[in-house]
C-alpha cells in the first residue's frame, strides 16, 4: 500500500511497538521500528539505511547550534577507529562480533541551516494500520490473512528527513565509517583522517549488522496546538530520551546534565549565557567568544577541577560554573550577600534553592501576580512562556554583570583578542588549505574534548606501537606516518597557544611583541609569561568568577536595603551601575598609567601589584596563602573581599570617581556614597579577619610547635623555672604573632600600595566626588560619613 503517490521514499522493514513519555499532565506517544543497517556496497534498503543515519554533530554545526539543541558527548572518533572498529574486523582476538542495538529518532532537517525542524508536516493519512506525514515518512503495519502481524515499514524521504543517533553514536560510528570507506563518501568531512588507514573489502563486511531502533512521534506534527503550547517539540523529547537511557549508562558528565536539564531554571538560565555568546560578530575583537566556555564531557564536569578551573587550558571558564554563578544570584540564601558574613558558603546546592531569593527578584513583573511557587526546580511546572521569561529575567541579572566582566575586564579583553587574531588568521585562504592548520583550528577551536580525544588518540598509537615492539612484530608504515602527523599536528597546535599566550602578555602590560622578543632573553619571555599567567589563573578560576558577581549583588543589596519595595526593572538599574562602576576601577587597576608602548620588561610589569593573584609573591592572594594553601571554589568570599580592597585602592579610585562624576544615574551615584562608610567598615573588618586567621594558622602550625616543644626542652636543661619557661614562651608566640602581622600587612601593601584607613579612603572619594553629596540634602561633610 502506498499511501503518498509522487514522492520517491525508501523503505525500512523490522517489527514494530510503542511506549510512552509522560510527566503529570504531558503525555506524548512514541513508536518504533527495531531494524538494522549494514555497511556495503550492494545497494540494499541497509545499506541505504547506513547513508541515511547520522551523528549528531554533522546534523548541528556547532557555530549554529542553540545549548537546547546540543545532546551527544563528543565523539572519540579515535576510540572507534583503534578499539572497536578492529573488533568488527575480527583484529582484536574476539570471535563473536556483534554490538545490541543503537537507538536513531527520525527528524526532518531544516532547508535553511543546519539542524532539524521542530515538528513533523501535519498528518495527511491516518488509520488503524497506517500513517502519513505529507512528503516526510509514512509508517505502515502489515496485516496478514486480515490480522495484524508485528512486521512493519517505515518509508522515509532521504532528501528532507534525518535518522539522528540518540543513543549508541561509538557503536554506530564503527559501521558507518565502514560504509562510508567501502564507498567513498567521507568527503570533506573532518573527522576522515582517524579513519584514512581503514583498508576494507565486501568480504570483510559482508556479514556485519547492526540493529537499529528507530523512534519517531505522531503526536509532534505541525499544528498540535497542545503540545506547542506546552513547549513540547523534537529537540525537548530527544533530550528527554538521551537523558534517560544513559541514567544506567556511563554517566554523562555534569555539565552535559545542565545542558538537557529542564526542571532547573538556573540550567535554562546557563544555557541562555552560553547562547549569547555565539555569533556574536566581528565588530569587536575583544568581547568573549563560545571557543574559550567549555561545555563538552571533559574539563567542564569534573569535581577535581573545583581550583584551578581552567589552568593551562585555552577556555577561562566553564558550563557548570555559570551554573553555579546563575544558582547563586538567583537563589541564594540571604546572608550569603551579607558583607560581614565570611563563613556563609554558597557554592553548596543547599545554600541556592532559597525561593524566597527568586520571589524578590521578580518583584515588579508579571510573573509576581501569575507565580506563587518559586522553586529552582519548577521548569516543569509553569507554562512555558511564563518560565522563559522568569528564566530570561533572572538570568539577565546575572548575565550584565558576567558578560561585561569576560568581554571588558582587560585581562580577559586582551586574551580574547589574542585568541580572536589566532582564529583569523588560521581561517585566512592560504592556511584553510594546508591541512596541519585545519588540524590545528579543529583542536583550538572547537573545544577542549577534541583535543582530549586527540591527546588520546595519540596515546593509543603509541600503546600499540610499543606493543608490537614487544611482540616483535613488523610495525606498518600506516602506523609510523600516524604518530608522525599527530606529533607534528600538536607541535602546530602548541606554537599556536604559545602565540596566544604571548601576545596576551604583551598586550596586557602594553609591550611591543616583535619588539620585546628581538631585544629580549629567554628568561625575560619567561617572566613576562609568568606574571600573566598568575593573573589569567586566578581570574579563571571558579572563586573569582563566583565572587565577582557575589560583590556586585552585595553590594546592590546594600543600596537598595532602605526601600520598602524595589522593582525588578530598579534592581536591574542598579545592578548596571554597581558592575559598569566596579568594572571600571578593575581596569584602572590592571592598567598602566601611561599610554607608551615598552620593548623591555618596563612600565605595570615591574609594579607590585601585579602580583596581585601570585601565592608565591607580595599580594593578596599572599595574605591568604597565610592561612590557606590551596584556592578552592569556596573562596570565592575571598576574592569579594579582594575587590572590595582593589576598586577602593589608590591605584582604582579614579575609575570609581569617572562613574561617580558622570551626569547619569546621579541618584546611584549618591546612594552609593552613602553606604560607602558602611562598605568601608565592612572591608576594614575582613582585612583584620583574614590577618589574625593567618596569625592563628601560623601559631597552630605543626612546625612552629615542634619548634615551641624544642624550645622548651632547651629552657628546661638550663633548669629554669616554670614560670620563667612560660614566660619566654609567650614572648616566642608573641614575636611569632608580630612576625605573622607584619608580613600580612606588607601583603596588603604590595597589592594596594598603602593600608588606606577609613578616613583616607572617604576623603579622597568624597572630596573628589563634585560635590553634589555634601549640598544635596543626603550629607553635610565629612564628619558624617565618619
Amino acid at each position: 500500500m502506498n499511501l503518498n503517490f509522487g514522492v520517491q521514499k525508501q523503505d525500512v522493514y523490522g517489527t514494530y511497538g510503542e511506549f510512552t513519555i509522560e510527566s503529570e499532565n504531558k503525555h506524548i506517544t512514541a513508536q518504533y521500528l527495531l531494524t538494522k543497517m549494514k555497511p556495503g556496497v550492494e545497494n540494499s534498503w541497509e545499506n541505504s539505511l547506513a547513508d541515511q543515519m547520522v551523528p549528531w554533530r554533522e546534523i548541528f554545526k556547532i557555530d549554529e547550534l542553540t545549548f537546547d539543541e546540543l545532546l551527544q558527548r563528543d565523539l572519540d572518533d579515535s576510540r572507534v577507529a583503534n578499539d572497536l572498529i578492529p573488533y568488527l574486523l575480527g583484529e582484536s582476538g574476539s570471535n563473536a562480533r556483534f554490538f545490541p542495538p543503537i537507538l536513531a529518532v527520525l527528524a526532518p532537517k531544516r532547508i535553511d541551516k543546519s539542524g532539524i525542524l521542530p515538528y513533523y508536516p501535519a498528518l495527511t493519512h491516518q488509520s488503524d494500520t497506517s500513517m502519513s506525514f505529507g512528503n516526510l515518512f509514512e509508517f505502515e503495519k502489515h496485516t496478514l490473512n486480515g490480522q495484524l502481524t508485528p512486521l512493519g515499514v517505515l518509508k522515509y524521504n532521504q532528501k528532507q528527513s534525518a535518522l539522528i543517533i540518540v543513543d549508541g553514536q561509538h557503536r554506530a560510528m564503527a559501521i558507518l565509517a565502514l560504509h562510508r570507506t567501502i564507498n567513498q563518501k567521507w568527503g570533506d568531512n573532518k573527522y576522515a583522517s582517524y579513519y584514512n588507514h581503514l583498508q576494507v573489502n565486501q568480504q570483510q563486511i559482508k556479514n556485519l549488522e547492526l540493529p537499529v531502533c528507530i523512534v519517531f512521534f505522531p503526536d509532534l506534527y505541525e499544528g498540535n496546538q497542545a503540545l506547542q503550547t506546552q513547549g513540547i517539540d523534537l529537540k525537548s523529547v530527544c533530550r528527554e530520551i538521551f537523558v534517560v537511557v544513559n541514567k544506567n549508562a556511563k554517566r554523562i558528565s555534569p555539565s552535559r546534565e545542565l545542558l538537557l536539564d529542564d526542571e532547573d531554571l538556573a540550567a535554562r538560565m546557563m544555557r541562555n549565557t552560553l547562547s549569547q555568546l555565539k555569533d556574536r560578530g566581528e565588530d569587536n575583537s575583544s568581547v568573549a567568544r563560545i571557543y574559550s566556555f567549555a561545555f563538552g564531557d571533559s574539563l567542564s564536569d569534573a569535581d577535581t577541577r573545583k581550583s584551578e578551573v581552567v589552568t593551562g587550558q585555552l577556555e577561562y571558564c566553564t558550563a557548570v560554573v555559570l551554573h553555579k554563578i546563575h544558582c547563586a544570584i538567583s537563589f541564594g540564601m540571604k546572608d550569603a550577600f551579607n558583607l560581614d558574613e565570611s563563613t556563609k558558603d554558597i557554592t553548596h546546592s543547599r545554600r541556592t534553592k532559597n525561593k524566597e531569593r527568586c520571589e524578590d527578584l521578580l518583584r515588579g513583573t508579571e510573573l509576581e501576580q501569575k507565580w506563587n511557587y518559586y522553586d529552582r526546580f519548577s521548569g516543569k511546572y509553569h507554562p512555558l512562556q511564563q518560565v522563559q521569561l522568569a528564566v530570561n529575567l533572572l538570568g539577565n541579572l546575572t548575565d550584565v554583570v558576567l558578560l561585561p566582566l569576560f568581554d571588558q575586564f582587560t585581562p580577559f579583553a586582551v586574551y580574547n583578542q589574542a585568541m580572536r587574531e589566532v582564529y583569523q588568521q588560521l581561517q585566512t585562504p592560504l592556511l584553510r588549505t594546508e591541512e596541519i592548520h585545519i588540524k590545528s583550528f579543529n583542536l583550538l577551536f572547537e573545544g577542549s574534548a577534541v583535543q582530549a580525544i586527540f591527546e588520546d588518540h595519540i596515546h593509543r598509537l603509541k600503546d600499540k606501537l610499543n606493543k608490537y615492539q614487544e611482540e616483535g612484530k613488523p610495525i606498518s608504515d600506516y602506523l609510523h606516518n600516524q604518530l608522525k602527523d599527530a606529533k607534528n599536528t600538536l607541535k602546530a597546535v602548541e606554537s599556536w597557544e604559545d602565540k596566544i599566550k604571548l601576545n596576551t602578555a604583551c598586550k596586557l602590560f602594553s609591550i611591543e611583541c616583535d619588539r620585546f622578543l628581538d631585544n629580549n632573553s629567554e628568561n625575560e619571555k619567561k617572566e613576562l609569561l609568568a606574571k600573566a599567567k598568575s593573573i589569567l589563573d586566578a581570574i579563571s578560576t571558579q572563586a573569582f568568577q563566583l565572587g565577582y558577581p557575589m560583590t556586585i549583588h552585595s553590594i546592590v543589596e546594600l543600596m537598595i536595603a532602605n526601600n520598602q519595595y524595589t522593582s525588578y526593572e530598579e534592581r536591574l538599574r542598579v545592578t548596571k551601575f554597581i558592575s559598569q562602576l566596579y568594572l571600571k576601577a578593575l581596569n584602572k587597576y590592571f592598567s598602566s598609567s601611561s599610554d607608551s608602548l615598552h620593548h623591555t620588561l618596563t612600565g605595570l610589569i615591574t609594579e607590585s601589584r601585579i602580583n596581585v593573584f601570585n601565592p608565591s609573591e607580595l599580594g593578596l592572594r599572599g595574605l591568604l596563602h597565610l592561612h590557606l594553601k590551596e584556592l578552592n571554589e569556596s573562596q570565592w568570599i575571598f576574592f569579594r573581599y579582594a575587590i572590595l580592597e582593589i576598586v577602593h585602592c589608590k591605584y582604582s579610585y579614579q575609575g570609581l570617581l569617572e562613574e561617580l562624576n558622570s551626569p547619569e544615574n546621579q541618584d546611584l551615584a549618591q546612594k552609593y556614597l552613602r553606604i560607602l562608610p558602611s562598605i568601608i567598615d565592612s572591608i576594614l573588618n575582613l582585612r583584620k579577619e583574614f590577618i589574625n586567621k593567618g596569625i592563628d594558622t601560623s601559631i597552630k602550625s605543626k612546625e612552629f610547635n615542634n619548634q615551641l616543644e624544642l624550645q622548651k626542652a632547651q629552657l628546661k636543661g638550663q633548669s629554669l623555672l616554670d614560670e620563667d619557661i612560660e614566660t619566654q614562651v609567650a614572648t616566642i608566640i608573641k614575636t611569632k604573632q608580630i612576625e605573622v602581622e607584619k608580613l600580612a600587612k606588607e601583603n596588603i601593601k604590595a597589592s594596594l600600595g598603602e593600608l588606606a584607613d577609613k578616613n583616607k579612603i572617604l576623603v579622597r572619594l568624597t572630596t573628589n566626588h563634585n560635590k553634589t553629596e555634601y549640598n544635596s540634602g543626603f550629607v553635610t561633610g565629612i564628619d558624617e560619613f565618619l
